[in-house]
Parts: structure tokens; C-alpha cells; sequence
């Protein structure tokens, strides 16, 4: 072999030798796809989001305490009402009767006095007679003891019929109110919700219960009873704004505020691993809906609280990871004892627990943090939050106003993307007639 054809061949296998090597080294692993938003600096506002229904503000029971066959309901379901009108008729023949009885039994009683009174008079001028004909010995003192206790006899007499007339007059007064309440008619504006009973039933009031007939609600002024968590419901208070939607009312919104809290709770499955305590509160609304009705199911979302110019990202922006591990100062043989040494006390204020650090538990504490593209790569960065609305959430420290912050896919956020990861924004996906879409509108 020639020196020529040597150097060739030696140089062809130096050749082949580095391609092998090229192809064995690891190669740097393609980069992560994200989407991105910019941090903006922009009011924020909290909100607490529950299901109620739609009830009337004001909701009353036409009921009576007498008993009766129905004998009439001139109204039906859904009609409107004003206050005093003949709502319904109870049969009252009982009724009248008892009225009529006790009439007359004042009639009787205050007769009565009429005669008493004229012989109380009589006796009167009789004890003067006798008091004049004691004077003149021409009468005995037993005759002036008649006299004087026939006036007290039928001072008595007359004290008890006025006591018998007054209590005439209060058992008519008692059978005139439920000789009324034979007649159902309207306590307020509104209309009629529900008919619970039908002509010709009987209805079974008394002095300790009373037979609901129907209800009725004003309509006018509408609300909406939602139900809300014991830890949401301390921070709502009365006149907060909120935002109303009615299922039934699709593609529209109504403005309300908070009218009043239920202090009773609520307590689901007590006792158990599932009890729930809630609290219900009113949502009044500003203007009520037009073709709102009673208990249709609605979703109310309550303004507690409003932070200007503030750091804000998209809420799904923010995850968990574990802190960086910081340099810690550990002995050789951390968790051993030298003979005579002591131990040193525990920080204060951890009853001997130490802090959940690398040196106790092995893994760092999992704390808030946001991604933020810089240079192509991922930085990991630890923040505070504050409050948060339904689709953002506001950053107290850890980042700037503008800075790219990565929102998403959820999967890659939440559990694959690492600190230092070489990452490559998606472009945003054109919506109809050639507006960005959803992903990676936010700038």
C-alpha cells in the first residue's frame, strides 16, 4: 500500500469513527410546548359563586283557625291579587250562629244591669226613709241594717252582671273575628303560588293550628336563596354586588346585591366524615326579571372584595412544586449524638417539631410558584397570592408586570414541566375570520 493510499484510509476511518461517536452522544430533549400570557397590572376582583333558586321577597299563607267546608275559591294559580280581595269562602252558618247566641247574651246581660240599677235606686231612697225615721224613733236599727244590706245586696248584683257583660261582649268580639275568617281574602299584593285545597273540602282550623288554604308571594320584588360554605360566607356582607343567572333564563345576566345572611346554618350529614355546614343567603335583585318565577334554579356570583392595579395572571397559571433547594449546613453525621454531647433545643415555637426542610423530611415543602419563559428556557419562581376571581388570581410578589408567564396545557403545567426546561411557545389559533383564538390570547 502506497503512503498516499495509507493516509486515505486512516483518514476515512477517523471519519466514520467520529460520525459513530456524533450518533452515540445524547442529544438534548426537544423542547416543551407552552402557552403563554403576559402579567398585567389591572383591578381584580373576588368573587364567591353559589346555587339557589327564585323565590319571592315577600311570601305569605292565606289561612284560616275556623273549621268549614269550602263552599268557594273565585281565584286560580298565577293570578295576580290586590290586598282585601275575596279570596275564598268558608261555610259560616256556625260562625253566625255564635254571633247571634252571643248577642243576645249581652242583650240579656246589659238588661239585667238596666233593672239592677233601678232597684239599687229604690233601695237608696228607702235607706234614707229609715235613716229619717230612726232619727224620729219612729224605726228600729235592725229596720236601718235591712236597709243599708239591701243596698249592698244589689250592689253586688250589678257589679257581677257588668262583669257578665263584659264577658258577653268578648266572646262576640272572639265569634265576629271568626265569623271573618269565614271569608279569605288577600294580606298583600301579589299572586296566587299555590291552591292547597279544593271546593268542598273540609277545612280544619282551631285556636292552636291553622289550615293553610294557598300562598301567595309578591312578585314584584324577586331574590334568589342560594347557598353558600361556612368558610366563603364570612367574607360577604349585606349590600355586596353580585351577579345573577337563572337557567331558565339563558344568555343574560342580572344585577343584584346581598339583602340579608341566615345566621341559622345548615348542617349536612352530621356526625359524619361527609357533614357540610352552609349558610343561606338573599340576593335581591335591582330590577326583577321579567319571567321570573318561583323556584327556578339560578347561579349567583357575589363581589367580597376589589384590589386596583395590581399584579394579575390567569388563575391556571399558578401550581405547586417543590422549593429549590437551598445550601444547608449539615454535619457528617447529622442525627447521631457524641458521647456527652447534648441536643439542641428545638426552634421556638414548634413544640420540638422541626420546620418541613430537606434536613428533617428529606423533600422540600411544596409552595405556590408560576413559570415565567425567559431566553427560551422555563424559570421556576416561588410567589405569594392574594385574592383571585374566576379567572385570575393576584400575585403579591415573584414577578413583574409583562413578563411571560406559562398558563398551559394543563398536564405540562401541572406535573411535567421542570425549572430549566427548554420550552416553545405555541402561536395562538386562528379564530373565525381570522381572530387569534382562546389559546394564547392573553398578552
Amino acid at each position: 500500500m502506497t503512503k498516499g493510499r495509507w493516509i486515505a484510509t486512516v483518514l476515512i476511518l477517523g471519519l466514520v469513527g467520529f460520525a459513530a461517536y456524533q450518533g452515540l452522544k445524547p442529544r438534548p430533549p426537544p423542547p416543551v410546548e407552552v402557552q403563554v400570557s403576559a402579567a398585567k397590572k389591572q383591578p381584580i376582583t373576588r368573587t364567591v359563586t353559589a346555587a339557589g333558586h327564585l323565590q319571592a321577597h315577600e311570601t305569605v299563607k292565606v289561612s284560616s283557625n275556623i273549621s268549614g267546608d269550602l263552599l268557594s275559591l273565585p281565584v286560580k294559580e298565577g293570578q295576580q291579587v290586590k290586598k282585601g280581595q275575596v279570596l275564598g269562602q268558608i261555610d259560616r252558618r256556625l260562625q253566625e250562629a255564635q254571633v247571634a247566641q252571643f248577642r243576645a247574651g249581652v242583650a240579656n246581660a246589659r238588661a239585667s244591669i238596666d233593672q239592677i240599677s233601678a232597684s239599687i235606686a229604690q233601695d237608696r231612697n228607702d235607706l234614707r226613709r229609715t235613716e229619717t225615721l230612726v232619727k224620729q224613733n219612729l224605726a228600729s236599727d235592725s229596720d236601718l241594717d235591712k236597709a243599708q244590706t239591701l243596698v249592698k245586696v244589689d250592689e253586688g248584683r250589678l257589679a257581677a252582671q257588668k262583669q257578665l257583660v263584659a264577658q258577653n261582649q268578648g266572646q262576640l268580639e272572639t265569634a265576629l273575628y271568626n265569623l271573618s275568617r269565614a271569608t279569605l281574602t288577600a294580606p298583600i299584593d301579589g299572586t296566587i303560588l299555590e291552591i292547597q285545597h279544593k271546593v268542598g273540602e273540609r277545612i280544619r282550623g282551631s285556636d292552636l293550628s291553622e289550615d293553610v288554604v294557598m300562598l301567595m308571594g309578591g312578585l314584584t320584588e324577586m331574590e334568589v336563596k342560594a347557598e353558600v360554605g361556612e368558610h366563603e360566607v364570612v367574607g360577604i356582607h349585606e349590600g355586596d354586588e353580585a351577579t345573577i343567572e337563572i337557567d331558565a333564563i339563558p344568555d343574560k345576566q342580572f344585577k343584584g346585591y346581598v339583602s340579608g345572611l341566615v345566621k341559622n346554618a345548615q348542617i349536612k350529614n352530621p356526625g359524619t366524615d361527609a357533614e357540610v355546614t352552609t349558610f343561606f343567603v338573599r340576593i335581591a335583585f335591582n330590577e326583577a326579571p321579567e319571567n321570573g318565577l318561583p323556584g327556578m334554579s339560578s347561579a349567583v356570583s357575589i363581589a367580597t372584595a376589589t384590589h386596583d392595579k395590581v399584579i394579575t395572571v390567569p388563575i391556571q397559571a399558578v401550581t405547586s412544586r417543590e422549593a429549590k433547594k437551598k445550601e444547608q449546613k449539615v454535619g457528617p453525621r447529622e442525627g447521631t449524638l457524641a458521647a456527652g454531647d447534648k441536643a439542641a433545643p428545638p426552634p421556638a415555637g414548634t413544640n420540638g417539631d422541626a420546620p418541613p426542610t430537606t434536613a428533617t423530611t428529606g423533600k422540600p415543602k411544596p409552595v405556590k410558584v408560576v413559570f415565567v419563559v425567559k431566553d427560551g428556557k422555563a424559570e421556576m419562581r416561588e410567589v405569594h397570592t392574594g385574592i383571585a376571581s374566576r379567572t385570575d388570581i393576584e400575585i403579591l410578589d415573584g414577578i413583574k408586570e409583562g413578563e411571560q408567564v406559562v398558563e398551559g396545557p394543563y398536564r405540562t403545567l401541572a406535573r411535567e414541566l421542570q425549572d430549566g426546561n427548554a420550552v416553545k411557545v405555541q402561536q395562538p389559533k386562528p379564530g373565525p375570520g381570522g381572530a387569534p383564538g382562546p389559546q394564547g390570547g392573553r398578552s
